[in-house]
């Protein structure tokens, strides 16, 4: 039976042994309807072969396109949400009246891995759209399947570790566990990243050293410089010496070298007093710590040890232990 609608067609099994020797036990309306005009076996057969299954083919390649296209956003569309990083340290930014500004290194991470989803999406639909079209042409899958999977399988066997290795990498920048610039600890190497892809690690050890570290081998990574970095100063200042003075002077010192233009674009926080770290025989050591941008802490202690030691100076409270 038949069951026809406006502009559809819902194509069943026919019965009549002529119409299935010309267009098959599934006739499509194209063949069926130049059967019962013409009842011409050869010139029906033709119609379905040259035109209805080339009109079929090119439907599923337009539906293949539309539905690409529509992936390749969506996953691109998904890939940006997960990369976007958090709003950290926005009130210790306020502090200084800076903003957070553009994330170069976000964009570049969402970038390389919406090309990889994209090209994945792609591989996967035109590979259906492929097979698809092929079975409509009535040609045998089954041999190029199976050659396929047992050459899936020698190529899997000996690329697994290439394998391993791009996966390890997708979701090292999926996480976004490391980037360029970051000075990193992997346990067998510590240095700074100067190249991170799919595959493949490459760090600057502090000799010049540059290490080339497979994605899939490294095991754990310390990132030194993950969304902030922390910086600390020890002051030392004798025993004799009053501590809660010395210690206020060593807080507005600080908070008055931060108000510099070069260190104030880079704090993200108000630097603190932690307190006092340790008593010895050479005295007492109170220590400051202070958050930065990211591998910006170097200048900004440096800053800070000049102010306290101007500061210090000027009191007459030396660093140096009673008596010696």
């Amino acid at each position: 039976m038949r069951v026809v609608f406006p502009f559809v067609a819902v194509l069943a099994e026919t019965t009549d042994p002529e119409l299935i020797e010309a267009c098959g036990t599934r006739p499509s309306w194209f063949c069926e309807a130049t059967w019962n005009l013409t009842h011409n076996r050869l010139l029906a057969s033709a119609i379905d072969w040259f035109v209805t299954r080339p009109l079929a083919a090119m439907i599923i390649l337009l539906i293949a396109h539309l539905l690409n296209r529509s992936l390749r956003r969506a996953a691109t569309a998904l890939i940006t949400k997960v990369t976007v990083p958090p709003a950290i340290a926005v009130g210790a930014l306020e502090f200084v009246g800076a903003s957070p500004g553009h994330d170069e290194r976000a964009d570049n991470r969402a970038a390389t891995l919406s090309a990889v989803a994209r090209a994945t999406v792609s591989a996967f639909i035109w590979t259906i759209a492929t097979l698809m079209v092929l079975g409509l042409f009535k040609i045998n899958l089954g041999p190029l399947l199976a050659g396929a999977g047992i050459a899936g399988i020698a190529v899997g066997l000996g690329a697994q570790s290439l394998v391993r290795d791009c996966i390890a990498g997708f979701f090292i920048l999926l996480e976004d566990q490391c980037g360029v610039g970051d000075e990193i600890d992997t346990g067998t190497v510590s240095g700074t990243v100067e190249s991170l892809t799919l595959r493949l690690t490459q760090v600057r050890g502090s000799d010049g050293t540059l290490w080339s570290l497979a994605n899939g081998t490294i095991a754990r990574i310390g990132n030194k410089n993950r969304n902030w970095s922390q910086g600390t100063v020890d002051i030392l200042v004798g025993l004799d010496v009053d501590l809660d003075h010395a210690i206020e002077l060593c807080h507005h010192a600080a908070i008055e070298a931060c108000t510099a233009p070069a260190v104030a674009e880079v704090i993200l926080e108000e630097p603190r007093i932690l307190g006092v770290e340790r008593i010895d025989v050479n005295g007492t050591v109170v220590r400051i710590a202070v958050r930065t941008q990211p591998g910006k802490q170097g200048p900004v202690l440096r800053e800070i040890r000049l102010a306290v030691k101007r500061a210090l100076d000027a009191e007459g409270i030396s660093f140096q232990p009673p008596g010696s």
